[in-house]
């Protein structure tokens, strides 16, 4: 799955005629694999539903998720009950190549470019969501949080997540037109650095003057209780494209975050490993089990959930369409490694059908695109209603337990008393 598909993708979801409802059938109800794992998350669902504080939750992926579409659905679904916190994090793309939000826009101006995780050479710092992207002097961009139509929804608190070094310039920071910030992004050795503001505003405007400056994002909060489901993801990348964040990067970035929940969804661009292929698949783990390490390793007391990828198709040598040979196995390590780690796992793979569903989706009018990896808007929305759904399920079933109470669950799952 390479970047361009995303822009593809993007362009044939707007050009896709109204058509009937999919089968009935087409989405399987799949519960969470240990749910115990999700208390901590929970409890901050609670508190925000009690109009107490804030749950944020953080989701890596690939090109499933980099049009916003599965994370979107779910997004809406818990903050409609929840309440609205905000859009949270925003990574610095504004790019459909790499990833887009549903609900923020964003306008560049000027002169850009990115460093990715995909393709390095960012020096091992790429923020929190894996783009960097350098403005140069005179470049801005634009940016505000929507609803469901396009309206702007009042934002709170904005924060502006960039790195300083040697000979970089300065970035300046406007709300509604009003400048109400500038720091110089110079250092005499790289590092990481936030702006924050906090006060109302329907639009902000980051801007580099006298230099560059590498932006990695932007936070963007109501300033009221509810829950975030910031979408995290780089067309394209898999599990090894983790590796090269240098030392903790990615850790502090994290830590800075303070998510109640960690989620991670990978693998869509690793169905075809030969190593998948040889006996039980165990070969992968490693390569997984690396990428969730580095992930969480910023945030180790939450919550964590794995999701396994989309059924990832192929034409075979006779040309017949099937699921790529390597998918069971994909999984089935993928929620090893998340239940030995303390994590629930739900399984979308499962709740698509399992072994064939990429050719049932890929042949579903309005559901697939035809190449038996992908799906469109509409099927990412409904595999978003179905993650939705297992989650409130589970977060009811819980009823509200205090998390390390005496014989309930810490925020690993483990059982205390």
């Amino acid at each position: 799955m390479l970047p361009v598909v995303l822009s593809s993708l993007l362009l044939s979801s707007l050009l896709l005629p109204a058509v009937a409802a999919p089968p009935a059938d087409l989405v399987t109800p799949t519960p969470v694999d240990n749910p115990d794992a999700l208390s901590g998350w929970f409890l901050a669902l609670q508190r925000a539903e009690a109009g107490e504080g804030v749950a944020r939750a953080l989701h890596y992926g690939d090109s499933t998720l980099a049009a916003d579409g599965l994370a979107s659905t779910v997004r809406d679904r818990l903050q409609a009950r929840f309440g609205d916190a905000g859009p949270g994090f925003v990574p610095a793309s504004f790019l459909p190549q790499w990833s887009v939000r549903s609900d923020v826009v964003g306008w560049r101006q000027g002169d850009w470019s990115y460093k990715t995780i995909l393709y390095g050479g960012g020096g091992g710092r790429y923020g929190l969501g894996g783009i960097v992207g350098i403005m140069r002097s005179g470049a801005s961009v634009t940016v505000r949080a929507v609803d469901g139509s396009g309206e702007i929804r009042p934002m709170q608190h904005l924060e502006a997540w960039y790195q300083a070094g040697v000979g970089y310039g300065t970035l300046s920071v406007s709300l509604d037109g009003a400048t109400v910030d500038s720091q110089a992004a110079v250092a005499t050795a790289t590092e990481d650095r936030v702006l924050v503001h906090d006060g109302p505003f329907d639009k902000a405007r980051l801007r580099a003057s006298g230099g560059a400056v590498p932006l990695y994002g932007v936070v963007l909060e109501s300033g009221r209780p509810g829950a975030t489901w910031e979408t995290l993801s780089v067309s394209g990348v898999g599990s090894k494209s983790f590796s090269v964040y240098a030392g903790e990067g990615l850790a502090l970035q994290v830590a800075r975050r303070d998510p109640d929940l960690i989620v991670v969804m990978l693998g869509g661009n690793e169905a075809g490993y030969p190593v998948l292929s040889v006996g039980d698949g165990s070969g992968y783990t490693p390569i997984f089990q690396a990428a969730l390490d580095t992930i969480r390793a910023g945030a180790p007391d939450a919550a964590c959930l794995v999701l396994s990828p989309l059924d990832q198709g192929e034409v075979d040598e006779d040309g017949h369409a099937r699921s790529k040979r390597g998918m069971p196995n994909l999984v089935a390590r993928q929620r090893d490694v998340a239940l030995d780690g303390g994590c629930a796992f739900w399984n979308t793979w499962q709740a698509m059908g399992g072994e064939g569903a990429a050719v049932t989706w890929g042949r579903t009018r309005g559901i697939g695109t035809g190449d038996f990896v992908h799906v469109t808007g509409r099927g990412l929305a409904l595999l978003g209603d179905a993650l939705a759904d297992a989650l409130l399920q589970a977060y009811d079933a819980w009823g509200g337990v205090e998390v390390g109470g005496p014989g309930t669950v810490d925020g690993s799952g483990a059982a205390t008393n």
